[in-house]
Protein backbone atom coordinates (compact mmCIF):
# COMPACT_ATOMS: atom_id res chain seq x y z
CA UNK A 1 0.00 0.00 0.00
CA UNK A 2 1.74 3.14 -1.07
CA UNK A 3 1.64 5.82 1.45
CA UNK A 4 1.97 9.80 0.42
CA UNK A 5 3.05 12.34 3.70
CA UNK A 6 3.40 16.20 3.17
CA UNK A 7 5.16 19.19 5.01
CA UNK A 8 4.98 22.93 4.96
CA UNK A 9 8.54 23.65 3.71
CA UNK A 10 8.99 26.46 1.81
CA UNK A 11 12.27 27.11 1.45
CA UNK A 12 13.12 23.61 0.92
CA UNK A 13 10.33 23.05 -2.27
CA UNK A 14 11.84 26.88 -3.81
CA UNK A 15 15.77 25.17 -3.45
CA UNK A 16 14.34 22.09 -5.21
CA UNK A 17 12.98 24.05 -7.98
CA UNK A 18 16.07 25.88 -8.48
CA UNK A 19 18.04 23.21 -9.17
CA UNK A 20 15.89 21.30 -11.39
CA UNK A 21 15.26 18.36 -8.75
CA UNK A 22 11.53 18.15 -8.77
CA UNK A 23 10.12 15.34 -10.43
CA UNK A 24 6.42 15.64 -9.90
CA UNK A 25 4.52 18.61 -8.92
CA UNK A 26 1.04 18.16 -7.10
CA UNK A 27 -1.76 20.94 -6.36
CA UNK A 28 -2.38 20.67 -2.71
CA UNK A 29 -5.88 22.55 -3.20
CA UNK A 30 -7.26 20.23 -5.52
CA UNK A 31 -7.14 17.30 -3.26
CA UNK A 32 -8.41 20.15 -0.76
CA UNK A 33 -11.64 21.72 -3.02
CA UNK A 34 -12.00 18.13 -3.71
CA UNK A 35 -12.48 17.06 0.23
CA UNK A 36 -15.18 20.58 0.36
CA UNK A 37 -17.19 19.19 -2.24
CA UNK A 38 -17.24 15.98 -0.68
CA UNK A 39 -18.41 17.49 2.27
CA UNK A 40 -21.04 19.41 0.20
CA UNK A 41 -22.06 16.25 -1.68
CA UNK A 42 -22.78 14.05 1.42
CA UNK A 43 -24.84 16.56 3.25
CA UNK A 44 -27.16 17.42 0.39
CA UNK A 45 -25.98 21.17 0.49
CA UNK A 46 -26.18 22.10 -3.68
CA UNK A 47 -29.64 20.17 -3.63
CA UNK A 48 -30.96 22.15 -0.81
CA UNK A 49 -29.73 25.55 -2.64
CA UNK A 50 -30.95 24.51 -5.76
CA UNK A 51 -34.50 23.25 -4.87
CA UNK A 52 -35.67 27.14 -4.63
CA UNK A 53 -33.23 28.64 -6.77
CA UNK A 54 -34.60 31.98 -9.22
CA UNK A 55 -33.65 30.29 -12.49
CA UNK A 56 -34.94 32.20 -15.20
CA UNK A 57 -35.43 28.74 -17.63
CA UNK A 58 -39.08 27.12 -18.00
CA UNK A 59 -37.18 23.94 -19.11
CA UNK A 60 -33.63 22.41 -16.81
CA UNK A 61 -31.39 20.82 -19.77
CA UNK A 62 -28.34 21.11 -16.93
CA UNK A 63 -28.78 20.76 -13.15
CA UNK A 64 -29.11 23.79 -11.26
CA UNK A 65 -26.97 22.02 -8.58
CA UNK A 66 -24.53 22.04 -11.05
CA UNK A 67 -24.74 25.20 -12.05
CA UNK A 68 -24.33 26.37 -8.31
CA UNK A 69 -21.50 24.13 -7.40
CA UNK A 70 -19.42 25.09 -10.73
CA UNK A 71 -19.67 28.97 -9.74
CA UNK A 72 -18.09 27.61 -6.16
CA UNK A 73 -15.09 26.52 -7.99
CA UNK A 74 -15.00 29.24 -10.21
CA UNK A 75 -15.14 31.85 -6.94
CA UNK A 76 -12.21 29.47 -4.95
CA UNK A 77 -9.89 29.85 -7.83
CA UNK A 78 -10.79 33.53 -8.73
CA UNK A 79 -11.52 33.20 -12.53
CA UNK A 80 -14.35 34.50 -14.87
CA UNK A 81 -16.81 32.25 -16.50
CA UNK A 82 -14.47 31.89 -19.71
CA UNK A 83 -12.04 30.07 -17.77
CA UNK A 84 -14.10 27.14 -16.54
CA UNK A 85 -12.29 24.36 -19.16
CA UNK A 86 -9.28 25.27 -17.37
CA UNK A 87 -10.38 25.54 -13.54
CA UNK A 88 -11.75 21.44 -13.94
CA UNK A 89 -8.87 20.44 -15.02
CA UNK A 90 -6.98 21.92 -11.67
CA UNK A 91 -9.54 22.20 -9.57
CA UNK A 92 -11.56 19.11 -7.22
CA UNK A 93 -15.04 19.41 -9.03
CA UNK A 94 -14.62 16.62 -11.12
CA UNK A 95 -13.17 14.57 -8.88
CA UNK A 96 -15.65 15.16 -6.04
CA UNK A 97 -18.20 13.99 -8.65
CA UNK A 98 -17.15 11.20 -10.01
CA UNK A 99 -16.52 8.92 -13.25
CA UNK A 100 -20.77 9.70 -14.00
CA UNK A 101 -20.14 13.47 -14.62
CA UNK A 102 -16.46 13.61 -15.84
CA UNK A 103 -13.40 11.49 -15.96
CA UNK A 104 -9.86 11.51 -17.16
CA UNK A 105 -8.87 10.29 -20.72
CA UNK A 106 -5.71 9.79 -22.97
CA UNK A 107 -5.87 10.44 -26.55
CA UNK A 108 -4.74 7.20 -27.99
CA UNK A 109 -2.56 9.02 -30.59
CA UNK A 110 -1.07 11.67 -28.86
CA UNK A 111 -1.13 10.52 -25.62
CA UNK A 112 -3.08 13.49 -24.51
CA UNK A 113 -5.00 14.13 -21.39
CA UNK A 114 -8.28 15.27 -21.49
CA UNK A 115 -11.45 15.43 -19.58
CA UNK A 116 -13.99 13.25 -21.05
CA UNK A 117 -17.81 14.21 -19.92
CA UNK A 118 -21.37 12.96 -20.23
CA UNK A 119 -23.19 15.95 -20.38
CA UNK A 120 -26.35 15.93 -19.19
CA UNK A 121 -28.63 15.84 -22.73
CA UNK A 122 -27.84 14.65 -26.55
CA UNK A 123 -27.83 17.88 -28.36
CA UNK A 124 -24.06 18.21 -28.77
CA UNK A 125 -22.30 16.25 -31.95
CA UNK A 126 -18.95 16.84 -30.38
CA UNK A 127 -16.88 15.17 -27.40
CA UNK A 128 -17.62 16.75 -24.02
CA UNK A 129 -14.45 18.12 -22.12
CA UNK A 130 -16.98 20.13 -19.73
CA UNK A 131 -20.25 18.46 -18.20
CA UNK A 132 -21.75 21.92 -19.19
CA UNK A 133 -20.59 24.46 -21.45
CA UNK A 134 -19.13 27.92 -19.42
CA UNK A 135 -21.57 29.79 -21.97
CA UNK A 136 -24.32 28.08 -19.83
CA UNK A 137 -22.67 29.78 -17.02
CA UNK A 138 -22.16 32.78 -18.10
CA UNK A 139 -26.06 33.81 -19.88
CA UNK A 140 -27.68 31.75 -16.55
CA UNK A 141 -25.82 34.66 -14.06
CA UNK A 142 -26.81 36.95 -16.46
CA UNK A 143 -30.93 36.04 -17.09
CA UNK A 144 -30.74 35.85 -13.29
CA UNK A 145 -33.16 38.63 -12.12
CA UNK A 146 -31.23 40.26 -9.06
CA UNK A 147 -34.24 41.02 -6.96
CA UNK A 148 -35.56 37.47 -7.06
CA UNK A 149 -31.46 36.06 -6.45
CA UNK A 150 -31.16 38.77 -3.68
CA UNK A 151 -34.15 37.06 -1.93
CA UNK A 152 -33.47 33.74 -2.63
CA UNK A 153 -29.88 34.18 -1.06
CA UNK A 154 -30.97 35.88 2.04
CA UNK A 155 -33.82 33.17 2.75
CA UNK A 156 -32.56 29.78 1.39
CA UNK A 157 -28.68 29.88 2.82
CA UNK A 158 -29.27 31.10 6.03
CA UNK A 159 -32.01 27.98 6.06
CA UNK A 160 -29.28 25.43 5.02
CA UNK A 161 -26.61 27.02 7.02
CA UNK A 162 -29.10 26.70 10.52
CA UNK A 163 -29.76 23.10 9.44
CA UNK A 164 -26.20 22.07 8.97
CA UNK A 165 -25.94 23.70 12.87
CA UNK A 166 -23.17 25.92 11.73
CA UNK A 167 -24.39 28.97 13.78
CA UNK A 168 -22.45 30.10 16.78
CA UNK A 169 -24.99 29.58 20.56
CA UNK A 170 -23.80 33.40 20.88
CA UNK A 171 -25.65 34.78 18.11
CA UNK A 172 -22.77 37.37 17.19
CA UNK A 173 -23.37 39.27 13.51
CA UNK A 174 -22.03 41.95 11.87
CA UNK A 175 -23.50 44.49 9.92
CA UNK A 176 -20.96 45.88 6.99
CA UNK A 177 -21.08 47.69 3.76
CA UNK A 178 -18.17 48.19 1.10
CA UNK A 179 -18.16 49.22 -2.19
CA UNK A 180 -17.21 47.36 -5.49
CA UNK A 181 -15.41 49.28 -8.37
CA UNK A 182 -15.89 48.31 -12.14
CA UNK A 183 -14.70 49.40 -15.00
CA UNK A 184 -16.02 53.06 -16.30
CA UNK A 185 -18.68 51.57 -18.32
CA UNK A 186 -22.57 53.12 -18.21
CA UNK A 187 -23.73 49.43 -19.59
CA UNK A 188 -23.19 48.26 -15.50
CA UNK A 189 -26.89 48.82 -14.66
CA UNK A 190 -27.49 51.23 -11.92
CA UNK A 191 -23.71 51.83 -11.08
CA UNK A 192 -22.62 55.48 -10.54
CA UNK A 193 -19.73 57.43 -10.37
CA UNK A 194 -18.07 58.80 -7.52
CA UNK A 195 -14.70 60.83 -6.19
CA UNK A 196 -12.69 58.96 -3.44
CA UNK A 197 -9.21 59.22 -2.06
CA UNK A 198 -6.23 57.27 -2.24
CA UNK A 199 -7.76 55.13 0.55
CA UNK A 200 -11.01 54.28 -1.21
CA UNK A 201 -12.99 56.11 1.07
CA UNK A 202 -15.64 58.76 -0.83
CA UNK A 203 -15.68 62.44 -0.66
CA UNK A 204 -17.26 65.58 -1.23
CA UNK A 205 -16.11 66.82 -4.61
CA UNK A 206 -16.89 70.38 -3.91
CA UNK A 207 -14.91 69.93 -0.19
CA UNK A 208 -11.78 68.75 -2.14
CA UNK A 209 -9.38 70.31 -4.69
CA UNK A 210 -10.26 68.34 -7.63
CA UNK A 211 -6.56 68.56 -9.78
CA UNK A 212 -5.10 66.67 -6.76
CA UNK A 213 -4.26 63.15 -7.66
CA UNK A 214 -5.25 61.43 -4.83
CA UNK A 215 -8.91 62.03 -5.79
CA UNK A 216 -10.73 59.97 -8.27
CA UNK A 217 -13.74 59.26 -9.85
CA UNK A 218 -14.46 55.57 -10.26
CA UNK A 219 -17.70 53.76 -10.83
CA UNK A 220 -18.81 51.92 -8.20
CA UNK A 221 -21.38 49.55 -6.73
CA UNK A 222 -22.10 49.23 -3.00
CA UNK A 223 -22.63 45.40 -1.30
CA UNK A 224 -24.42 45.81 2.11
CA UNK A 225 -23.50 42.39 4.29
CA UNK A 226 -25.03 40.59 7.06
CA UNK A 227 -22.18 38.63 8.76
CA UNK A 228 -22.03 36.12 11.25
CA UNK A 229 -18.66 35.79 13.24
CA UNK A 230 -18.04 33.61 17.01
CA UNK A 231 -15.77 35.27 18.87
CA UNK A 232 -12.64 33.44 18.49
CA UNK A 233 -12.83 34.81 14.43
CA UNK A 234 -12.34 31.34 12.90
CA UNK A 235 -15.97 31.57 11.58
CA UNK A 236 -17.32 34.13 8.76
CA UNK A 237 -20.36 33.80 7.29
CA UNK A 238 -21.90 35.76 4.90
CA UNK A 239 -26.07 35.19 6.03
CA UNK A 240 -27.56 38.02 3.84
CA UNK A 241 -26.43 40.46 1.39
CA UNK A 242 -27.82 43.30 -0.81
CA UNK A 243 -26.02 44.50 -4.20
CA UNK A 244 -27.07 48.19 -4.83
CA UNK A 245 -25.94 51.47 -6.48
CA UNK A 246 -23.04 53.18 -4.51
CA UNK A 247 -24.92 56.30 -3.60
CA UNK A 248 -27.95 54.68 -1.73
CA UNK A 249 -26.92 54.99 2.23
CA UNK A 250 -26.34 51.39 3.64
CA UNK A 251 -28.41 51.94 6.78
CA UNK A 252 -32.05 51.50 6.09
CA UNK A 253 -30.65 48.33 3.83
CA UNK A 254 -29.46 46.72 6.36
CA UNK A 255 -32.26 46.76 8.93
CA UNK A 256 -33.98 45.23 6.02
CA UNK A 257 -31.48 42.29 5.76
CA UNK A 258 -31.93 41.72 9.62
CA UNK A 259 -35.84 41.29 9.20
CA UNK A 260 -35.18 38.81 6.32
CA UNK A 261 -32.87 36.88 8.48
CA UNK A 262 -34.98 36.56 11.44
CA UNK A 263 -38.06 35.51 8.59
CA UNK A 264 -36.21 33.06 7.52
CA UNK A 265 -34.68 31.09 10.49
CA UNK A 266 -36.83 32.79 13.44
CA UNK A 267 -35.74 34.64 16.35
CA UNK A 268 -33.16 33.51 19.01
CA UNK A 269 -30.38 32.85 16.49
CA UNK A 270 -29.38 36.54 15.99
CA UNK A 271 -28.62 38.06 19.79
CA UNK A 272 -25.90 40.83 19.66
CA UNK A 273 -25.31 42.93 16.29
CA UNK A 274 -22.40 44.94 15.73
CA UNK A 275 -22.47 48.23 13.54
CA UNK A 276 -20.39 50.91 12.89
CA UNK A 277 -20.89 54.52 13.20
CA UNK A 278 -22.35 54.91 9.53
CA UNK A 279 -25.09 52.61 10.62
CA UNK A 280 -26.70 54.01 14.18
CA UNK A 281 -30.32 54.46 13.62
CA UNK A 282 -31.88 54.73 16.89
CA UNK A 283 -35.78 53.58 16.18
CA UNK A 284 -34.30 50.42 14.46
CA UNK A 285 -32.29 49.99 17.05
CA UNK A 286 -35.12 50.04 19.35
CA UNK A 287 -37.33 48.17 17.59
CA UNK A 288 -35.01 45.21 16.82
CA UNK A 289 -34.66 45.18 20.74
CA UNK A 290 -37.73 44.93 21.39
CA UNK A 291 -39.55 42.89 18.77
CA UNK A 292 -36.39 40.23 18.16
CA UNK A 293 -34.31 40.96 21.87
CA UNK A 294 -31.20 41.58 19.77
CA UNK A 295 -28.25 44.46 21.24
CA UNK A 296 -27.08 46.37 19.43
CA UNK A 297 -23.24 47.35 19.97
CA UNK A 298 -21.72 50.49 18.33
CA UNK A 299 -18.56 51.82 18.75
CA UNK A 300 -18.58 55.47 19.85
CA UNK A 301 -15.97 58.72 20.05
CA UNK A 302 -15.63 60.82 22.35
CA UNK A 303 -17.28 63.80 20.58
CA UNK A 304 -20.23 62.27 19.78
CA UNK A 305 -23.41 62.73 20.83
CA UNK A 306 -24.00 59.29 22.20
CA UNK A 307 -20.89 58.76 23.79
CA UNK A 308 -21.47 62.17 25.78
CA UNK A 309 -25.26 60.73 26.54
CA UNK A 310 -23.84 57.52 27.81
CA UNK A 311 -21.11 59.59 30.25
CA UNK A 312 -24.09 61.63 31.50
CA UNK A 313 -25.90 58.46 32.76
CA UNK A 314 -23.39 57.79 34.64
CA UNK A 315 -23.88 61.06 37.05
CA UNK A 316 -27.29 59.99 38.00
CA UNK A 317 -27.95 59.19 41.52
CA UNK A 318 -28.15 55.79 41.36
CA UNK A 319 -25.83 54.80 38.80
CA UNK A 320 -23.11 51.86 39.49
CA UNK A 321 -20.58 49.70 37.62
CA UNK A 322 -20.91 46.21 37.14
CA UNK A 323 -18.77 43.41 36.17
CA UNK A 324 -20.29 41.26 33.16
CA UNK A 325 -19.20 37.83 32.54
CA UNK A 326 -19.89 36.14 29.09
CA UNK A 327 -22.06 33.44 29.47
CA UNK A 328 -21.68 32.13 25.77
CA UNK A 329 -21.72 28.44 24.79
CA UNK A 330 -19.49 27.55 21.59
CA UNK A 331 -21.24 25.23 19.93
CA UNK A 332 -18.88 22.62 18.34
CA UNK A 333 -18.80 22.34 14.48
CA UNK A 334 -15.64 20.46 12.79
CA UNK A 335 -13.42 22.47 10.86
CA UNK A 336 -14.43 21.51 7.53
CA UNK A 337 -17.57 22.20 8.02
CA UNK A 338 -16.95 25.92 9.02
CA UNK A 339 -14.81 25.93 5.54
CA UNK A 340 -18.01 24.54 4.25
CA UNK A 341 -20.08 27.20 5.03
CA UNK A 342 -17.51 29.84 4.42
CA UNK A 343 -17.25 29.27 0.61
CA UNK A 344 -21.03 28.39 0.15
CA UNK A 345 -22.26 31.69 1.63
CA UNK A 346 -19.67 33.47 -0.31
CA UNK A 347 -20.24 31.97 -3.75
CA UNK A 348 -23.72 33.44 -3.15
CA UNK A 349 -22.59 37.05 -2.84
CA UNK A 350 -20.33 36.29 -5.86
CA UNK A 351 -23.59 35.57 -7.97
CA UNK A 352 -25.25 38.44 -6.97
CA UNK A 353 -22.57 40.61 -8.20
CA UNK A 354 -22.29 38.86 -11.67
CA UNK A 355 -26.60 39.03 -12.19
CA UNK A 356 -26.62 42.72 -10.53
CA UNK A 357 -23.16 43.56 -12.41
CA UNK A 358 -23.78 42.24 -16.06
CA UNK A 359 -23.42 44.39 -18.84
CA UNK A 360 -25.21 45.10 -21.94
Amino acid sequence: MDFAAFEYDRTFVIEALRRGAIDYLENISEAEEADLFRHLLGRDVWERLAEHYPTPRQKEEVPIWLYIASQISLKLHDASDHAFPYVLRSGGLITALGPKVGRQAEHPDTHAVTLACEGFHDKNEFDRQTPCDQDFLRKLARDTQPGRLHDWFNREVPRCLRSLKLFDAEGLFLGDASYVFVPDNENYEDSVKLLFDEHHHPVNSQEVDLPDPRYQWRRCYKVVSLIHVNRELNLFLTVAARVVAGNRHECPILYELVDDFVKAVDRGWMKVLVVDRGLIDGANMARLKTAYHIDTVVPLRKNMNASQDMMGLTRLKDFAWLTGQSAAIHQKADAPWRRVAQFTSRVILFQSEVSHLRRA
